[in-house]
């Protein structure tokens, strides 16, 4: 028996899709990226001491409470907060860490 289910494939999703297969190609490079997409709050309250990235961004030693003012830090400041409050030692690791949760979360959808 074959059964005719359609999937929707709204335009978040695949807008998602590109974004996160762009983001496991090249986590340093990508810039226009949505702050919320790239850190799922699922993914920082299983890494992190916080409950949402709104959290992690104010907790964090920038100006701006925000994924711009974390990237304006400097790499040791940026580096230096991340190993203080997650369970990564660098920036890079917990982005690709993030890429890698969200890849896998899309094959399930």
């Amino acid at each position: 028996m074959v059964l005719d289910l359609q999937v929707k494939t709204d335009d978040p999703v695949s807008t998602r899709v590109r974004a996160v297969i762009e983001q496991a190609i090249a986590p340093e490079t990508r810039n226009s990226y949505d702050a919320d997409a790239f850190f799922a709050d699922s993914f920082i309250q299983r890494h992190t001491e916080f409950e949402s990235f709104d959290a992690f961004c104010q907790a964090s030693p920038c100006e701006r409470d925000s994924i711009a003012g974390i990237r304006r830090l400097s790499a040791n400041e940026r580096n230096d907060f991340v190993e203080r409050t997650t369970d990564f030692e660098r920036w890079s690791e917990m982005k690709e860490s993030s890429a890698v949760a969200d890849l896998i979360t899309l094959t399930h959808v």
